[in-house]
């Protein structure tokens, strides 16, 4: 290959009478080369090379095409389908003398040509503000401080014309979690959109029909209902449908998880969710010209408004109160207050809660737990039978827990109480104790159990008198009142006496 300026100076040299030859010796090229030039070849343009004949390749070619439209034709699952080395084993056993690599270069060019193109393309798609919505879930691994790595579960939902999306740190996938998160989308976004795009998860839809109908799970058709907007669903496989949020799940994943955080609880992930979404804001997506901010100020005015209350996304069950004063929700225990023990009550799953009902009265409210053998237990519930039965005292486990989150001083309280008191009315006068963090606040009380300690009087009488203490510099001191009616003088002796005429 020639540089374009020795080109030039071929036709220089010609012009001045150069021969063809001299050239050739001057500029140390083929004569061949300067012919071609001097005819009028292009510099720089070169001719495709003409397809050299492999007869290695042309062996196997039909072999391949054989296995590799039968495969198509019959609709292998795509990880049972043949592979490069797979098909070179059964070239091989069919007598065939040629490398892997031969074979896995025919592979990919037949796979080539069979394939569609069509279905590999891509329409670009423009949205119109307030219309359609996309919904995806994605997993990802963070460190916790006390359970080491741990998979977390994270809703999105995407606004298809402003990009704008709504980050859900949700507890898990299941159709509660998939509800609560919609809800708290809509309500971030003030408004519901018209069409929202869905893969077929099982929580939505009980069945896929003909085409894209499809038959729903009866409470995700209440609250479709409910809110007022249009499902849709992609084709089984074909999540590329909704490719907005699915490229927004990458963006998320790696703003958010990485470097891989650490975390306390489902609440610090959100907190991470959060600062990327205020981030968003003015953030310029690739083929706009305006801020996601800006684009969201045309949309919002063209959703649908939010309906006057929420959709009840709980589930609802009968259970009965176990001698423990616990009901069981999967693997996991509720405490219920004692008086119920033995009676069915009413109980709403909800994403984030467990709500229990005796009648239509709330009993208990628990924060949900998605571990295994886990007892989620209030200490108020048990505080009558504790009043009983006081010698169980060390060994129950709802003071155990209690006692692990409250202060210190408590447990010096009953040490005291018991060395004081007595084993019996220590123990006794200890629950009185607990019963006063119901009565005046567990922030008061322990601040009187400090007091009490500090006293070196320790008794349950100690702790009221704090109590009451505090109570009485809280009241306020009702303001003096001032008379602003005539004055009264005080006359003399004389001058009283001169008015009975003495």
């Amino acid at each position: 290959m020639i540089e374009v300026s020795q080109v030039q100076k071929c036709k220089q040299m010609q012009a001045n009478g150069e021969s063809i030859r001299e050239i050739s010796r001057q500029l140390e090229i083929s004569r061949n080369t300067v012919r071609r030039y001097l005819r009028g070849a292009i510099p720089g343009r070169y001719a495709p090379r003409k397809a050299q004949v492999q007869p290695a390749q042309d062996r196997v070619r039909e072999e391949v095409v054989k296995l590799l439209t039968d495969e198509r034709d019959r609709v292998v699952p795509r990880k049972q389908r043949l592979t490069g080395a797979r098909i070179f084993r059964i070239l091989e056993k069919k007598g065939f003398e040629i490398s892997e690599r031969t074979v896995r270069t025919v592979v990919r060019e037949v796979k080539q040509s069979l394939r569609d193109p069509l279905q590999h393309a891509y329409l670009p798609l423009e949205y119109d503000p307030g219309q359609d919505a996309q919904v995806d879930f994605f997993e990802a691994e963070v460190d916790k401080v006390d359970e080491g790595r741990v998979k977390v579960h994270v809703l999105l939902v995407r606004a298809c014309y402003s990009k704008r999306t709504f980050r859900y740190a949700s507890p898990n996938q299941t159709r509660e979690a998939l509800l609560e998160g919609l809800m708290r989308a809509f309500e971030f976004f003030g408004g519901v959109f018209r069409f929202v795009w869905f893969d077929n998860l099982t929580p939505v839809v009980r069945k896929v029909l003909k085409g894209r109908d499809r038959e729903l799970q009866k409470a995700f058709e209440s609250f479709n209902a409910h809110y007022g907007f249009e499902a849709v669903f992609c084709a089984p496989g074909k999540g590329n449908e909704k490719g907005g949020v699915e490229n927004n799940v990458r963006y998320s994943r790696h703003e958010g998880f990485s470097p891989m955080p650490s975390i306390r609880d489902r609440s610090d992930i959100q907190v991470l969710l959060d600062d990327i979404t205020s981030d968003d804001w003015k953030r310029v997506s690739r083929g706009q010209q305006s801020s996601i901010g800006e684009l969201w100020k045309h949309e919002e005015p063209q959703l649908i408004s939010l309906p006057s209350c929420r959709f009840e996304a709980g589930s609802l069950h009968q259970l009965k109160v176990t001698n423990r004063s616990w009901i069981q929700i999967g693997t996991n225990f509720y405490s219920v207050p004692v008086k119920l023990v033995g009676q069915r009550v009413t109980v709403r799953n909800d994403a984030e809660q467990v709500v229990v009902y005796d009648k239509s009265t709330e009993v208990a409210r628990h924060d949900r737990c998605y571990g295994r053998e886990m007892m989620v237990l209030d200490l108020d519930h048990y505080l009558p039978l504790l009043e009983r039965k006081h010698r169980g005292v060390d060994r129950a486990v709802p003071v155990r827990q209690w006692l692990r989150d409250a202060a210190q001083c408590w447990s010096w309280l009953l040490r005291e109480l018991r060395q004081e008191q007595g084993e019996v009315e220590g123990s006794q006068q200890f629950v009185q104790c607990l019963f006063l963090c119901k009565t005046h606040g567990a922030n008061k009380a322990t601040e009187a159990v400090e007091s009490t300690l500090a006293s070196g009087n320790v008794s349950l009488a100690t702790m009221r008198y704090y109590l009451g203490l505090r109570r009485e510099q809280e009241q306020q001191v009702p303001p003096s009142i001032s008379y602003a009616g005539p004055e009264v003088q005080q006359g003399s002796p004389e001058a009283y006496m001169e008015v009975l005429d003495v």
